[in-house]
C-alpha cells in the first residue's frame, strides 16, 4: 500500500521508543534533534542511551515494557528481540490509533522512517515503503555527495530572502520572479567556494534597493 508522505513536528511531544538495543540509540539519536521528549523503556540499554539519560536528554525506565504504557506517546517505536513484546507493542499503539514502527516488521508498521540526509534546514528523505531499506540508504549516499553544505546556506539565505521580500509587498507573480532568478544564478556554486563578495554582487543584482543584502549574509556566512 503506498504510503503518505508528511514531515511532522515533534517538539515538545512525547516519543517513546521500547528497547535498548542499537536500534533504540539510532532511534533516539533521530529524535532528539527534532525536539522530542523521549521516553525509552527497557530493563537494559547500551552505554549511549545510559549517557543520554544521565545527561537529562531522555527518561529511562529501567524495566520491561507493560500495558498502558504508550498512554499519551504521540509516536512509538517497537524496537526489542522478543517477538512477544513486540506484538504487543503494536497491538496496544493500534487500539490507541498511536502511530507505531515496528523494527523488521514493515507490514506491521503504521508509519515508517525513511533514510534521510540534512543540510540545514534541508531535508532530503529517500523511502522505499519498507522493500529495500538497503537501496533506500544507497540513494542517500548519493544524495549526500549532490547536495552538500551550500545547499542548507542557500535554504536559509532563500527564507531570510522571503521574509524581507513579503514585508515589503509587492505582487506574488513579482517575489516569484525574485527567487526564480537568484535560483537560476550561480548562486550554489558561489555558496559552496566561499566567494562573499560575488555573493553579495549577485544578490545586489537582483533584489530590491530596499534589501540589506550584507544583513542578510550575515545570518548564513560560516
Amino acid at each position: 500500500m503506498p504510503l503518505y508522505p508528511v514531515n511532522i513536528s515533534i517538539e515538545g511531544r512525547l516519543c517513546l521508543v521500547v528497547g535498548g538495543g542499537k536500534v533504540a540509540v539510532r532511534k533516539v539519536e533521530s529524535l532528539l534533534p527534532c525536539g522530542a521528549r523521549v521516553q525509552l523503556i527497557s530493563p537494559e540499554v547500551e552505554s549511549r542511551i545510559a549517557e543520554l539519560a544521565g545527561k537529562g536528554l531522555l527518561q529511562w525506565i529501567k524495566r520491561k515494557y507493560k500495558p498502558g504504557d504508550l498512554q499519551g506517546a504521540m509516536l512509538v517505536f517497537a524496537a526489542t528481540d522478543n517477538e512477544q513484546v513486540q506484538e504487543a507493542v503494536f497491538t496496544e499503539a493500534n487500539t490507541l490509533e498511536i502511530p507505531v514502527n515496528v523494527i523488521s516488521h514493515p507490514e506491521e508498521c503504521t508509519f515508517q522512517i525513511p533514510a534521510s540526509m540534512r543540510q540545514g534546514d534541508l531535508l532530503l528523505t529517500v523511502a522505499t515503503g519498507g522493500a529495500s531499506p538497503a537501496l533506500a540508504a544507497r540513494i542517500r549516499q548519493k544524495l549526500e555527495g549532490q547536495f552538500g553544505v551550500e545547499y542548507g546556506q542557500l535554504v536559509a539565505l532563500m527564507a531570510a530572502v522571503r521574509k524581507a521580500i513579503l514585508a515589503s509587498g509587492g505582487t506574488q507573480k513579482e517575489h516569484k520572479l525574485i527567487f526564480e532568478r537568484i535560483l537560476d544564478s550561480d548562486i550554489v556554486d558561489y555558496l559552496k567556494t566561499g566567494q562573499w563578495l560575488e555573493t553579495e554582487k549577485l544578490l545586489k543584482s537582483i533584489l530590491p534597493p530596499f534589501c540589506d543584502v550584507a544583513v542578510l549574509l550575515d545570518g548564513i556566512r560560516n
